[in-house]
């Protein structure tokens, strides 16, 4: 129990909460803990989401697998995420995507009936449950803005502003891979990499696997509406 509650600790869910009080709250409810081996299937797209699902061990991914066999990450989630906040509660609790094992792994599990009870036992797991939920709001309303410009080129410059404005630097770090990047903006990894590259040569950005420095912002907000 003691190292469940550890990696426990560090989840938004539990924010703000002290080991002793998550430990009281996860002894008054049911959950299990499954794990899962690198490349074993967690959910498949369409199967019905009953559960939270915190990742308390490893790695996994989100993907969207298409017919053709192509897959493409949508996220990739470790030690500290929780998947299915937003599904859980919702009329159509079907998973959209297929959630897989990327490395070893280990999941706890806690039901929509227990969520609910962890909600009233203490107003603080409701607020942070929101407080997700705000969240995740908030990043489909960003990841819609950004599919309103019809252009590659007007994505990626939109993407890096969007970063400043809410690391407030003109130094950005990149907190997901490229390939993750280029899926929330719905164009394809090569893609991403070219209009970097193409902002690097017009001296608008420089970058590195993790960083990107805006050299000039007032041109890159010309060229976003150019």
């Amino acid at each position: 129990m003691k190292e469940i509650i550890d990696k426990l600790h560090g989840n938004e869910f539990f924010n703000n909460l002290n080991n002793e009080e998550i430990e009281k709250l996860i002894s008054n409810i049911g959950y299990s803990v499954k794990s899962y081996k690198k490349g074993e299937i967690i959910a498949n797209e369409e199967d019905e989401c009953n559960s939270l699902g915190f990742v308390l061990d490893g790695t996994i991914e989100i993907q969207r697998i298409y017919l053709s066999g192509k897959q493409i990450t949508l996220k990739r989630l470790t030690n500290g995420d929780v998947f299915g906040e937003a599904l859980i509660f919702s009329k159509k609790s079907k998973y959209p995507s297929t959630v897989i094992s990327f490395s070893e792994s280990s999941i706890l599990y806690i039901n929509k009936l227990d969520i609910l009870k962890l909600c009233t036992m203490d107003e603080k797991v409701l607020g942070n449950f929101m407080s997700a939920l705000s969240n995740k709001i908030f990043m489909l309303n960003s990841k819609i803005k950004s599919i309103a410009f019809k252009s590659i080129k007007h994505k990626v410059i939109n993407f890096i502003l969007e970063q400043a404005k809410n690391q407030k630097s003109e130094i950005i770090t990149l907190k997901e891979s490229k390939e993750e990047i280029a899926s929330s903006l719905g164009i394809p990894r090569p893609s991403l990499s070219r209009e970097l590259m193409n902002l690097r040569e017009l001296n608008y950005i420089e970058f590195d696997r993790n960083t990107i420095k805006i050299l000039n912002i007032e041109e890159l907000e010309e060229e976003l509406f150019d």
